[in-house]
């Protein structure tokens, strides 16, 4: 797999930090230069002056307080520049204190704009980005950072880029641009130059840090509670008991449900060199088995109070080792031998008894089978440098702390969960706290009340059940709520955030991508009454640390300008590997580092990503493209649910190509709209085109909506009943 070329790397020692400079070119000796520089601290801004070798005068927007207004802020940095000074500013979204906008597409053309005749007519804007290997800077945040002290086993480094000169008469998407794109560039020399410890690794070097610290949660019982050194512990012990049994195996399956016991097992395979296969129990057991069937994988781990429950047959090649089964006369001595490795042994001595001292960022951490929502499941292969390099953009995004506990309910058979809810916190020092089923919407309200979580990944579909089901209280604690995989409608959001005091926000991803590329962040409201805005509804976000997009169009796969709609392709460090046993099938997706995601999207002037659709779910009718995502949206819109009432697919149509179909439940609609007409009538008076309007004759109650396990639309399912029930051929 290729991937975008990366800059020269030049080493520098500064003040006790491990810095290296990529530069694209140096600054000028004299004259004023803007610097725009993505959000830094206080500590980091001294890494960025040390390259520069002149004085910085540091022009904020969101520190500019002291009843300051926006409009006297650009007169501020635009006298600076006018004194020939090097002005640094973040580059960022404020809103006034009476509420009108000042994004950066606004503020940027003024600042740079000579304010006297005697002014130089044109002053260059240098990008700059700062991005730390791991972990943070700072432990509360934006306006409350504290500077971390060296850590004995992770010594603090970082990359700083410098690109190169923009016109004074750039636009500011096209600077946010090139700020995602250094930072892109770091990711990937970062990566190359083989300078991203896999997790395990990380995680012995996190246990070191606090043996007894919080991590892992769920209700099963005492052993559901885990501190970080009782859970190396724990798999350590499990990787003693399956060594043999895995000897000369590269693969393993798990079928196990999100947990604690699932996320010790899938550490124990880490620590062996395992790949992990996570298999999706909320689908056909064949369907499992057909994804087994592309691997080497010969044994599956499970335990038995789960197989009771779900049970699963791996095929006659295969065994299945219970946990249970595996643990059952343990010796005193097995698990003192195994506490006193994971709390005094040498890291060196036990990564290589363990044989992981030579485990690097390429090798393969995991195979996900991707849900099958739109054709046959695919084994997406994911490396330790793609998943760590992921956690690393949530971290440095999102302000995620090792103070923050998560609320964790995604499957480890889906990347969200096997990356985010179950490697950041063993190796971001983070808690989890573990639930099984993200339907149960009050006991996922409970456990984030009592174990106080702040930050929960969800979807749109499992939202809804805890906006049904839990209390009023129960979400208090929450630093912010970030939905994926599906559309978030702004309606469920604005009802969420009514009942509990919290806005779900949206992000973006896909498991190609490790999997997350975009989000949305919660505005903050600044000490002076204005606003830092970081949260467009509707968009699923700005890029995340080390991303990068590019908008093509898809039917000549040419770039095109990114505000303009068409295929979203997204670069960085966290593009997998590859489809496993499909070379073809990889190189159809992955160009030039990036991976088309078949998404059809744009991005505004601030850099948010605002998705249309799939380019499968768009219908040609009569000649013109319909959305049916879009369509479907709307069609919820005008009946005023945030229930999932209805989907929409396409079947052909001899006299216009294609028509639109659209399935809905009767007893969510009915009480919501008298009929099928009045419903059309509202979905008409929206003024979408004609031609987007579905026949009264196109819409067919059925008894239930094809879903997958995550909650998304099985697409290929939608399809099928869409054409079984119009009686329709392919």
């Amino acid at each position: 797999m290729s991937s975008p070329s990366s800059p020269v790397v030049k080493p520098i020692q500064w003040d006790g930090a491990q810095l290296k400079h990529h530069f694209w070119s140096d600054l000028p000796a004299r004259g004023a230069v803007l610097l725009l520089v993505e959000r830094v601290t206080p500590a980091e801004r001294g890494w960025v002056e040390c390259g520069v070798k002149r004085p910085v005068e540091w022009l904020v927007a969101s520190e500019e307080g002291n009843g300051l207004t926006m409009p006297q802020w650009v007169e501020k940095v635009q006298k600076a520049l006018a004194l020939g000074l090097v002005v640094a500013v973040h580059s960022e979204d404020i809103r006034e204190r009476d509420g009108t906008p000042w994004p950066m597409s606004k503020w940027l053309p003024l600042v740079v704009r000579p304010n006297n005749e005697n002014s130089q007519a044109e002053i260059p804007i240098h990008p700059v980005r700062v991005v730390p290997h791991w972990g943070h800077l700072q432990l509360d945040g934006p306006g409350n950072w504290i500077t971390r002290a060296d850590m004995p086993h992770l010594p603090v480094k970082a990359d700083i880029g410098w690109g190169s000169p923009l016109p004074s008469g750039t636009r500011a998407l096209e600077c946010r641009m090139a700020l995602d794109r250094l930072a892109m560039h770091l990711a990937i020399a970062r990566e190359k130059a083989g300078e991203i410890m896999s997790a395990p690794r990380l995680m012995l070097r996190k246990v070191r840090e606090g043996f007894n610290a919080p991590c892992l949660f769920d209700k099963s019982g005492p052993n559901g509670r885990q501190t970080i050194g009782r859970a190396l512990t724990a798999m350590l012990l499990i990787a003693d008991k399956l060594k043999p049994l895995l000897k000369g195996q590269d693969m393993v399956g798990v079928w196990l449900p999100t947990s604690t016991a699932s996320a010790l097992v899938n550490g124990a395979l880490g620590l062996l060199g395992k790949v992990s296969i996570n298999l999706n129990y909320s689908a056909a057991e064949t369907v499992s088995r057909a994804c087994l069937d592309q691997t080497s994988a010969k044994v599956v781990i499970s335990a038995k109070r789960f197989t009771s429950r779900m049970p699963f047959d791996p095929g006659a090649s295969r065994t299945m080792v219970l946990l249970d089964e595996l643990l059952a006369g343990t010796t005193g001595l097995q698990k003192l031998w195994a506490l006193a490795r994971a709390r005094f042994a040498p890291l060196a001595w036990l990564e290589k008894s363990l044989g992981i001292h030579n485990q690097s960022s390429a090798d393969l951490a995991t195979l996900i089978f991707s849900s099958g929502s739109t054709g046959q499941p695919k084994g997406v292969e994911l490396t330790w440098g793609n998943l760590v390099s992921n956690i690393q953009s949530l971290i440095h995004h999102a302000d995620i702390t090792p103070r923050d506990s998560i609320l964790a309910c995604l499957p480890f058979f889906h990347s969200f969960g096997y990356t985010i809810t179950l490697w950041a916190p063993l190796t971001q020092g983070m808690r989890a706290a573990y639930h099984p089923d993200p339907r149960q919407g009050r006991e996922i309200g409970e456990i984030c009340r009592e174990e106080q979580c702040t930050v929960f990944l969800s979807t749109a579909t499992f939202l809804r059940f805890s906006l049904k089901r839990a209390e009023d209280r129960d979400f208090a604690s929450l630093r912010f709520l970030v939905c994926g995989a599906e559309k978030l409608p702004v309606s469920l959001a604005e009802d969420f955030q009514r009942k509990f005091g919290v806005r779900p926000i949206e992000g973006y991803g896909c498991t190609e991508l490790s999997p997350v590329s975009n989000l949305n962040l919660p505005d903050i409201p600044l000490p002076d009454g204005r606003t830092l805005v970081r949260d467009v509804p509707g968009s699923v976000g700005r890029m995340v640390t080390g991303c990068a997009a590019r908008i093509e169009d898809p039917e000549h796969q040419r770039d095109i300008d990114w505000s303009s709609q068409g295929m979203v392709l997204i670069g960085g460090a966290n593009v997998m590997r590859g489809y496993w046993g499909q070379p073809e099938k990889t190189r159809g997706v992955i160009s030039e580092g990036y991976y088309r995601t078949g998404d059809i999207g744009f991005l505004d002037e601030q850099g948010h990503l605002t998705l249309t659709g799939r380019l499968s779910r768009f219908a040609k009718c009569g000649g013109e493209m319909v959305p049916l995502e879009r369509l479907e949206e709307l069609l919820h819109e005008v009946i005023a649910t945030t229930e999932r009432a209805c989907a929409v697919s396409c079947v052909p149509d001899t006299s216009r190509g294609e028509r639109v179909v659209v399935l809905f439940l009767k007893p969510a609609v009915d009480p919501l709209v008298p009929s099928v007409a009045e419903w059309i009538k509202k979905l008409s008076a929206t003024g979408i085109p004609a031609l987007w309007v579905p026949s009264a004759k196109d819409f067919f109650a059925v008894e239930e909506i094809p879903t997958l396990g995550s909650g998304k639309l099985d697409l290929q399912g939608l399809r099928a009943a869409a054409l079984k029930i119009t009686g329709t051929a392919e």
